[in-house]
C-alpha cells in the first residue's frame, strides 16, 4: 500500500475512458464515458436515485456496505488504486476510530501525514486485500459526506467503482462479462 503521484494514473484513466470533473473546491468526480462503459450498475438505498440508463439495485444500508466491499474484493485482482473525491484527510478522519485496532493501518496512517491534503491515488497491491476490505468497510460505515467518497480502479480491467458512504454506489464496466462476475456480489 503506497501513494502514487496523481499524474501517474493519468494514462490509465485515459485508456479506460475516465474523465475527471471538479464540482467545487472540495470534490473531484470520476466518470467512465458512455463509449467505454457497456454496463452501468448502481446500488441504491430505499429509493433509486439513478438515471434511466443505469441498472439500479435497491439494497438495505447493511447490504450496501456488504455488497460494496464484496464488489471491491472481486474487482481487486493484483493492483488497484483508490482515488478520493475530496482530500485524504476527510477519509482518514472518517475511518480513524474503526481502523484504530488495525496495526498495519496504524503504521501506514502515521507515515501518510504528508499526503492527507492531497488527492494522490493510493495503490493496493497483491496481499493488500484485507486492509482494502477493512478500510472500505470502515468508510462505508463511518463516512457521512460526499467528500469522503472514493473511486476504485483496477489496473488490469475496464472498471470504475464510486463508493459513497451514504450511497449510491456506482459501477461502470467496460464489458458485460466483467459486470456479470462482479454483479454476483449484489444480485438477488
Amino acid at each position: 500500500m503506497d501513494f502514487l503521484p496523481e499524474q501517474e494514473i493519468n494514462e490509465l484513466l485515459h485508456e479506460l475512458g475516465i474523465a475527471a470533473t471538479q464540482d467545487n473546491d472540495d470534490c473531484v468526480h470520476l466518470e467512465m464515458g458512455a463509449k467505454s462503459a457497456d454496463v452501468r450498475d448502481c446500488l441504491c438505498g430505499d429509493e433509486p436515485s439513478c438515471d434511466d440508463d443505469w441498472n439500479c439495485t435497491t439494497v438495505t444500508p447493511e447490504g450496501l456496505v456488504a455488497s460494496s466491499v464484496e464488489c471491491a474484493t472481486r474487482i481487486h485482482q493484483g493492483q488497484t488504486v483508490l482515488v478520493p473525491c475530496g482530500k485524504w484527510r476527510s477519509v482518514f478522519d472518517a475511518v480513524a476510530f474503526s481502523m484504530a485496532g488495525d496495526e498495519l493501518w496504524q503504521e501506514f496512517d502515521a507515515s501518510a501525514t504528508i499526503k492527507l491534503n492531497t488527492r494522490d491515488p493510493l495503490l493496493f497491491d497483491v496481499g493488500d486485500e484485507q486492509i482494502l476490505a477493512s478500510l472500505l468497510t470502515a468508510l462505508m460505515n463511518d463516512g457521512e459526506t460526499p467528500e469522503q467518497s472514493v473511486f476504485l480502479i483496477p489496473a488490469g480491467a475496464p472498471i470504475l467503482m464510486h463508493l459513497q458512504p451514504t450511497g449510491p454506489v456506482k459501477l461502470w464496466f467496460g464489458n458485460s462479462v466483467l459486470a456479470d462476475e462482479v454483479r454476483e456480489a449484489y444480485a438477488g
